[in-house]
């Protein structure tokens, strides 16, 4: 299970660390901000990445509740399953917060794209790969009791 944490982490670190080199480009004016700025693409891309912000947090979040995917993540075989699963929620809002962050400085800080950016780095907390988050997630949907028919604490 540490394994599996550790790649997660790195791949959180990762995005966060493309999200850095972004922002320190544009801020530190090795690109200038506002090349798309006034063109009229700035509707239609906004029209786009606010329904698909406000439709992949709860997907994200609720992910390990679809049966198949459920079924994928407490297999007690590997946790292959589970890894994969977890990466693709976590690619599911930094992939959005990389592009929100991007058109926030092409099209001239326009502020929409860095609310939604906003957002999705706040829904992060809530699918951040702590160890007693990957022990419950991995577990989640199992049978609570043993043999005995006891249930566990």
């Amino acid at each position: 299970m540490e394994q599996t944490r550790k790649t997660l982490l790195i791949l959180l670190g990762t995005f966060l660390f493309v999200l850095i080199n972004i922002v320190a480009v544009y801020e530190l004016s090795l690109v200038l901000p506002g090349s798309l700025s006034g063109d009229s693409s700035l509707t239609y891309v906004q029209f786009i990445m606010q329904p698909l912000a406000l439709l992949l947090i709860p997907l994200a979040l609720y992910l390990f509740k679809f049966p198949q995917v459920s079924k994928s993540v407490t297999n007690p075989q590997s946790y292959k399953g589970f890894r994969l699963w977890a990466c693709v929620r976590i690619c599911l809002l930094c992939i959005p917060i990389i592009l929100n962050i991007f058109f926030y400085y092409i099209y001239g800080e326009e502020v929409g794209f860095f609310y939604l950016a906003l957002i999705l780095m706040i829904s992060i907390f809530f699918i951040y790969p702590t160890k007693d988050r990957c022990e419950s997630e991995r577990n989640f949907g199992k049978d609570k009791t043993n043999q005995n028919n006891e249930v566990k604490p």
